[in-house]
């Protein structure tokens, strides 16, 4: 976005990226219910169907993340009345991380390996 910078006066760029792509991601459940809404997000009678997610699968980054903002979006929209849900995810698995300092990387040949319990 074109704009004027407000020390110089010069031509500057306003930053209009700057949402985490977690939390631009984190309502979408919603609209998969409903992806051919002209006039909402979502409808909410559709949505109330489907919803909430019986089983959310993602690793510790999402939790960290996505989930919180999943859960202040679903929270938000009941209080304001799209949703009667108050848990998008009431059931959530969570993949932990390699006991390794860093993930594997297949550049230096390196896999993730299984445990042997």
């Amino acid at each position: 976005m074109k704009t004027t910078c407000p020390k110089c006066g010069g031509p500057a760029r306003r930053e209009t990226d700057t949402m985490d792509t977690f939390f631009d991601s984190s309502w979408y459940f919603f609209r998969y219910t409903s992806p051919h809404q002209k006039d909402a997000p979502f409808d909410p009678a559709i949505a109330s169907y489907w919803l909430p997610v019986d089983l959310y699968i993602g690793g510790v980054e999402h939790a960290i993340l996505h989930l919180i903002y999943a859960r202040f979006f679903t929270k938000v929209l009941r209080d304001l009345g799209s949703t009667s849900i108050a848990e998008p995810f009431p059931t959530i698995w969570l993949r932990a991380w390699s006991p390794k300092t860093e993930r594997p990387c297949r550049n230096r040949g390196e896999t993730w390996s299984t445990p042997t319990t």
